[in-house]
């Protein structure tokens, strides 16, 4: 049971980043659409909240790629830099 629980784990990380940080940078980018008055389907002018709903969202995507970016490079940044980024228990 353990090789099935294991493989779940890496399925559920692998749909949460694979297919979870695009879905929402589109749903960013959707808001941020809607709040601007420039969708067809929107019934009105602009709305702040999901114009900065938008910008909050695909900043968020930005933020997870650039802290995944820093994960995978954490030894690299030690080993050349002596930079820790992450607490200690991330390089042992």
């Amino acid at each position: 049971m353990d090789i099935v629980e294991s493989i779940m784990k890496v399925l559920a990380a692998g749909l949460l980043l694979g297919a979870g940080i695009p879905a929402l940078f589109a749903l960013g980018m959707r808001a941020e659409a809607a709040g601007e008055g420039e969708l067809v389907t929107s019934t009105g002018g602009k709305n702040p909240a999901l114009k900065y709903l938008g910008y909050f969202l695909v900043g968020l995507a930005v933020l997870i790629i650039i802290v995944g970016i820093l994960w995978v490079t954490r030894q690299t940044l030690l080993y050349y830099f002596d930079l820790r980024i992450f607490p200690d228990f991330a390089y042992k």
